[in-house]
């Protein structure tokens, strides 16, 4: 700061006592503007996942990665935390500032553990978006022994008889799904058999232990190439790259959207023009043509990528659908 003097006779207008005090007065000014104009990012980005490393999450951060640096010029590291179904990983989250340099990737799974008050101290309403990354379609599979070769037979038997499904856990993100698709198919509700993952439903699928189930296409590969599975009905708006002859819901006169959906996120606090800079460069590391041909070659939907606005409108839509299911089921909390 340049303090000005009268060259008169007499003496300086400032005194010497205001002179010393100047730097002082003048220090946390200066360092407030230094933070406000401090450039972002300015140091690495944490992508914290609930999965382990090799796990669906944790592959689909780091595919995002490979064009990152480039667009936020900054490294970006994965810190893999696992457990509580996503409460670990808010819980770390929660545990540093929010200043945009720490991002979440999370899934329906996080949500449902917020709604079911197994996050302390987080509430849904301090999750924001930032982008979309991988919308990963349910489809309505059976084994290759079942009656019901065609979606419509299935969907007009299931009417009539309440059918088995295979989920992965009672309450969780695809039991939800089951119940969503049975409300819009107009079938009765099934019943739910829970199994530890979609290898062991796939199996119980060819076995004939159960009816169906809501798979993602890559859980079933294997079966599906032997012809042991039959995918009946995609849950999506469009067909899936690795399943072009299967129809979709809205092919069939109804909207049931169903999907295993990661996307990136951080918590309440961060600065509005930090959530701008990391909604514009995830997109765009996301739009390079490795990030699309994961999405294709794992029979993702190739309009997965999507910005904040897209994003946070499902998250809400969730949110609101989890909770009232959740309640109709009799497993909220």
């Amino acid at each position: 700061m340049t303090v000005s003097f009268r060259h008169t006779r007499t003496r300086p207008t400032l005194s010497r006592r205001r002179i010393l005090a100047t730097p002082l007065l003048a220090a946390p000014f200066i360092a407030g503007h230094a933070w406000a104009q401090e450039r972002f990012p300015s140091r690495t980005i944490e992508v914290v996942t609930h999965a382990g490393v090799g796990g669906g999450t944790d592959i689909t951060a780091r595919m995002m990665m490979v064009q990152a640096p480039a667009e936020f010029g900054q490294e970006l590291v994965v810190v893999n935390r696992v457990g509580g179904s996503g409460a670990a990983a808010l819980a770390y989250a929660a545990s540093k500032p929010r200043d945009g340099h720490t991002i979440l990737l999370i899934t329906q799974t996080h949500l449902l553990t917020v709604m079911r008050n197994r996050a302390p101290g987080i509430s849904y309403s301090d999750i924001v978006g930032l982008a979309r990354a991988t919308e990963d379609p349910q489809v309505l599979m059976v084994g290759k022994g079942s009656p019901h070769k065609t979606a419509q037979a299935f969907i007009a038997a299931a009417k009539a008889q309440k059918m088995k499904f295979g989920t992965t856990q009672v309450g969780g993100v695809d039991h939800l799904a089951v119940f969503g698709f049975a409300k819009q198919a107009g079938i009765q509700q099934p019943t739910i058999v829970p199994f530890r993952g979609g290898g062991d439903i796939a199996i119980n699928l060819v076995s004939g232990n159960v009816d169906a189930a809501l798979l993602n296409p890559s859980e079933p590969e294997a079966q599906i190439r032997a012809g042991d599975v039959i995918p009946l009905l995609t849950l999506h708006e469009e067909r899936i790259a690795t399943l072009k002859d299967v129809p979709t819901a809205k092919e069939l006169g109804f909207t049931s959207v169903h999907a295993t959906t990661r996307g990136f996120a951080v918590l309440k606090g961060v600065p509005e023009d930090r959530i701008a800079i990391l909604e514009d460069r995830l997109v765009k590391s996301m739009s390079s043509p490795l990030f699309r041909n994961y999405l294709d070659s794992t029979g993702q939907a190739r309009s997965s990528v999507a910005g904040r606005q897209v994003w946070q409108a499902q998250l809400d839509a969730f949110n609101a659908d989890g909770r009232e299911a959740l309640t109709a089921l009799g497993v909220a909390q």
